[in-house]
C-alpha cells in the first residue's frame, strides 16, 4: 500500500479525514458576515470557537460514518464537555451575551451542513441532507446546553458573591459605626451616674453626650435600614436613584440628568445597574472627599449609558496592588458582567473619578430630556 494512505478495515471500509480548514474559513466568514463579536474578542476566546467547530464537525462526522457503516479517521479534540463548560464560563467573563453564543450555534450548522451532507450522499444515504441536519442539531445542541450551564452557574456565583459582598457591609458598618456610637452613649450614661450627685454641670454634659452618641447610632441603622430596602421597584431607576441621591451628605452638590426613557429598562437590568450607581456614587462620598456628584443616565434604542462623576480627591487607577482595588469596586464588575455591561472607571490622584457604564440590550427609548436636583 503507497505510504500515506489510510490502512484499510478488515470488517469494513475506511473514510478519510473532512476538510476542517475549509468548514473554519466558511464559518469564520459567516460571523464576521453577522458582525458576532467572536471573531474580534480575546485570543482565548477565538481559540475556543476553533475547537468548537473541529469538536461538533469531527464528532457529526464520525456519527454520519457509523451511520452509513464504515470507520472515518476523526480527530481526538479533548472532551467535548469540558471545552463546553471553558466556552461558557469564558463568555460569561467576556460579556458576550447569550444570542451571540446562539447565533454562533447556528453558523456551525450553515457551514458544516453541506459537507456532512455530502459525506452521507457519498456513502448511499437515502436522506443525506435531513440524516446531516439531525446529526449537527443534536451535536450542537447537546455543547450549547453544556456551556450554557456553565455560563449560568459563574453568572450565580458572581451575584452571590455581590449579594455577600453587600451583607458584608452592612455589617461592618453596624460594628464599626453604629456599635461604636452605642457603646459610647452607654458610657456617658454611667458617668452621669458617677457625677449626678456631686458635680450636676458634668453629669448633665454625659447626659447630652450620651443623647448625641445614641441618635448618631439611630440614625446610622436607619440609613442602613433604608439601604437594605433600595429597590427600582414601581417607580422606575431614575426615581430610584433620585432618592438615594437624597441621602446623600447635603454639603455635597448632587443631579440627575435622565436622556430617554428609563421607563423602557427591563426591571431585571434596572435593579442591577441601580446598585452599581449607588455603589459609585457611595464609594465617591465616603472616600472622594468631593464638592459635587454627577449623574447622567441615557437610554437609547439598544443601549443603556450610565455616567458617574465626582470632582474628589481621586485615586490610582487601576491599582499597582489588585488587592488593593476594594470590595466595592469588585462588586460592581462582578454586577456589571450580570448585566453583560462594560465597566470603566478613570480616576487618578486629585483629578476626581468618573465611573461609566455600557449596556448593550434591544429595546427603545423615546429621546427626552430632563433634569432632577
Amino acid at each position: 500500500m503507497p505510504s500515506g494512505l489510510p490502512k484499510q478495515s478488515t470488517d469494513s471500509p475506511t473514510r478519510g479525514q473532512v476538510d476542517r480548514e475549509s468548514i473554519l474559513r466558511r464559518y469564520l466568514e459567516l460571523l464576521a458576515a453577522h458582525g458576532s463579536p467572536l471573531v474580534t474578542a480575546s485570543g482565548e476566546v477565538t481559540a475556543q470557537v476553533r475547537a468548537q467547530l473541529y469538536g461538533v464537525v469531527d464528532a457529526v462526522t464520525k456519527a454520519a460514518d457509523e451511520r452509513c457503516g464504515v470507520t472515518s479517521e476523526t480527530r481526538e479534540e479533548g472532551e467535548g464537555t469540558q471545552l463546553s463548560e471553558a466556552i461558557g464560563r469564558t463568555r460569561a467573563t467576556s460579556n458576550i451575551h447569550p444570542s451571540q453564543s446562539l447565533q454562533a450555534a447556528s453558523l456551525i450548522f450553515e457551514a458544516a451542513l453541506p459537507t456532512i451532507a455530502a459525506r452521507l450522499a457519498a456513502a448511499g444515504d437515502p436522506e443525506p441532507e435531513l440524516a446531516a441536519g439531525l446529526l449537527l442539531n443534536r451535536e450542537i445542541l447537546r455543547r450549547m446546553a453544556e456551556a450554557a450551564r456553565a455560563y449560568v452557574d459563574l453568572l450565580l456565583d458572581k451575584a452571590q458573591n455581590s449579594n455577600r459582598d453587600e451583607r458584608r457591609r452592612l455589617s461592618r458598618e453596624l460594628h464599626d459605626v453604629a456599635a461604636p456610637s452605642v457603646a459610647i452613649g452607654l458610657q456617658n450614661l454611667e458617668l452621669f451616674d458617677v457625677y449626678a450627685g456631686d458635680v450636676p454641670e458634668k453629669a448633665a454634659a454625659k447626659i447630652q453626650a450620651a443623647r448625641q452618641s445614641l441618635l448618631d447610632a439611630l440614625a446610622t441603622i436607619r440609613s442602613l435600614a433604608a439601604q437594605s430596602r433600595e429597590a427600582v421597584g414601581a417607580n422606575g431607576l431614575a426615581e430610584a436613584i433620585r432618592r438615594f441621591l437624597d441621602t446623600v451628605d447635603p454639603n455635597i452638590s448632587r443631579s440627575l440628568t435622565v436622556r430617554g426613557d428609563a421607563d423602557t429598562i427591563a426591571l431585571s437590568y434596572a435593579e442591577e445597574l441601580f446598585l452599581i450607581i449607588r455603589e459609585a456614587v457611595r464609594n465617591a462620598v465616603d472616600h472622594g472627599q468631593p464638592t459635587s456628584v454627577i449623574v447622567d443616565l441615557e437610554v437609547i434604542p439598544g443601549r443603556i449609558l450610565a455616567k458617574i462623576t465626582d470632582d474628589g480627591s481621586g485615586f490610582t487607577y487601576p491599582p499597582t496592588d489588585p488587592a488593593a482595588a476594594g470590595v466595592g469596586i469588585a462588586s460592581m464588575h462582578e454586577r456589571a458582567e450580570l448585566l453583560g455591561a462594560v465597566l470603566r472607571i478613570r480616576s487618578t490622584p486629585g483629578s476626581g473619578t468618573e465611573v461609566t457604564v455600557e449596556i448593550s440590550v434591544p429595546g427603545s427609548g423615546q429621546l427626552t430630556t430632563r433634569t432632577l436636583p
